[in-house]
């Protein structure tokens, strides 16, 4: 078995799949953001109302999440086509990054144009991957509003199992809305290990 060297955060990792390029957020995606959050199918499962409905907003919001990437607490990738590295079609990433208790949640978003392509399911696997390779993780986490089947299904395709549902836990949208929340552990990912 290797020693693994944890990733140190000195360099942003550019992250690629069959047909993906996931790369660093910067602000001249911020036009891109604003369409994401936005789009009524987006926004109808996010809790924060909206993360950005401007420009500056957007700007905003890409500070702080280049931010927890300079802190090591978390990144947040652009999702892009490797034809078109320039054009962000969605976001994922990792936060609560917890060392001691080695592990992170995720979470990802897409816009419906490119929605049931499997392309959330292919930038969700090397998300994943590249966290329990470069992370020394035990465990990866997500949640998402119960009733977001797309979010759901890409979850369970990746290998993550349905571990609870928190009751009435946020508030989204003027209503309670439960919780369902998901789990991998890295022997479930990674069997080698």
């Amino acid at each position: 078995m290797t020693t693994l060297i944890p990733f140190n955060f000195s360099y942003f990792p550019m992250l690629e799949t069959q047909r993906l390029v996931m790369r660093q957020i910067h602000h001249r995606d911020a036009d891109a953001l604003v369409a994401l959050y936005t789009d009524p199918k987006v926004y109808e499962f996010l809790i924060v109302d909206p993360p950005c409905g401007t420009r500056d907003e957007a700007i905003r919001m890409i500070d702080f999440l280049n931010g927890l990437f300079h802190n090591k607490a978390g990144a947040r990738w652009a999702i892009t086509f490797k034809q078109k590295p320039s054009q962000l079609i969605g976001t994922l990433g990792f936060h609560f990054y917890e060392t001691r208790d080695r592990r992170v949640d995720i979470g990802f978003d897409l816009l419906p144009a490119y929605w049931n392509q499997g392309i959330m399911t292919e930038a969700a696997q090397r998300l994943v991957s590249w966290c329990f390779e470069h992370l020394d993780l035990h465990r990866v986490q997500a949640d998402c509003t119960e009733g977001n089947l797309g979010s759901e299904k890409v979850l369970l395709k990746v290998g993550f199992k349905v571990e609870g549902l928190w009751r009435e836990s946020c508030f989204e949208h003027g209503r309670f809305v439960n919780i369902k929340q998901f789990g991998l552990l890295r022997r479930e990912f990674m069997p080698e290990s």
